[in-house]
């Protein structure tokens, strides 16, 4: 795949995409020239488990730099042309800038703004957003492990309690975000689920 002029190889993670339909009523083009992720929130899922990062390398659209903070604004370059009288949908995915084995998942809430040539701006409403997937299948493995009862003399990996905060954490995290993505519902029901066993 080819992106910002380096070829690289493609890692396929599933995600939900935020998209937002453009309308352009004008006679001429209109070019989208940057889109910014406004951050209101990051928090990443953790619990302690032993194993230490690898890095992955992999391509999405906007990439969250790991020091980003309530309030970040991390912009993303664009040439999109939207035609004239035309409406078409862009989709963004949203993740840490760089992760891997042994990451944990992050939980993102933020706002797309997208600006045009001609100073309009669009911007998407707040959404609240899991990424990247892998790793939050990896972590819910992992608790799911940890609260099952270790062999003697073994400690486990994950502390109970800790998987118990985390799930009380992100189910008030869904119950009062106004768009989770489906896999945060998802990963929140599951690890309440492995939290209760």
């Amino acid at each position: 795949m080819v992106f910002d002029g380096q070829v690289t190889e493609q890692v396929r993670v599933p995600a939900s995409v935020v998209s937002a339909t453009l309308r352009n009523s004008a006679d001429n083009p209109v070019l989208n020239t940057r889109a910014e992720v406004n951050l209101v929130s990051a928090a990443e899922v953790f619990c302690r488990y032993g194993a230490g990062p690898t890095d992955i390398t992999a391509q999405y659209d906007i990439k969250i730099p790991a020091e980003a903070r309530e309030g970040a604004v991390i912009p993303r370059k664009m040439k999109y042309t939207l035609p004239p009288h035309a409406q078409e949908r862009v989709a963004f995915t949203v993740r840490p800038e760089r992760y891997g084995e042994g990451s944990m998942p992050w939980i993102y809430t933020f706002t797309i703004s997208l600006y045009m040539d001609d100073g309009a701006t669009v911007t998407v409403p707040e959404v609240t957003y899991l990424a990247p997937t892998d790793r939050a299948t990896a972590f819910l493995a992992m608790a799911d492990q940890a609260t099952d009862p270790p062999q003697p003399g073994e400690p486990g990996l994950m502390d109970p309690s800790c998987i118990s905060e985390q799930a009380r954490s992100v189910a008030q995290l869904v119950k009062s975000a106004p768009r989770p993505s489906p896999e945060l519902r998802k990963f929140s029901a599951d690890l309440a689920r492995i939290a209760a066993q």
